[in-house]
């Protein structure tokens, strides 16, 4: 697979602050992928992405493809360290398969925008690391996480 490298922020549009119809400048939405596969009955799991620092985290899409099979409960949370919860929590992955609509706080938002919830500048930092929570051993599951940023 081959790829296009960058060391900065793709910024398109040809028209800037105090040109006729302008600004028309933004910024290119970037995706990054994690897969998180149930592997020895392990009860916490994690997957680890590096955001550049910065930037503005949009959205993360999460596709069930097998459901956890734990004894009670598998929850899926997002954060900046293991179990972490600043960005998403309480995402039910053993119930059913398919794309899980997640519910954000005003927190999270903030969080992912880079904000305080009072609109103070606080920058996302790396890393990512999407953990999934089992209360009892599970034997089968998979999860891909999709997070979508644009860098600044």
């Amino acid at each position: 697979m081959s790829a296009t490298h960058f060391s900065g922020p793709v910024v398109s549009g040809t028209l800037t602050t105090g040109q006729t119809n302008g600004p028309n400048q933004g910024f290119s939405r970037l995706e990054q992928f994690a897969t998180i596969v149930q592997s020895g009955g392990a009860l916490v799991q994690s997957a680890t992405i590096y955001v550049p620092v910065g930037s503005r985290i949009s959205n993360f899409s999460i596709d069930v493809l097998t459901a956890f099979n734990s004894a009670t409960s598998a929850t899926l949370s997002i954060g900046t360290s293991a179990g972490g919860t600043q960005y998403a929590s309480g995402v039910d992955v053993k119930a059913a398969t398919g794309r899980i609509a997640i519910t954000f706080t005003a927190a999270q938002l903030a969080a992912m925008a880079g904000l305080t919830t009072a609109g103070a500048a606080a920058p996302t930092v790396a890393p990512v690391v999407i953990s999934i929570t089992s209360v009892g051993a599970p034997s089968a599951g998979v999860v891909a996480v999709t997070t979508s940023y644009v860098q600044q």
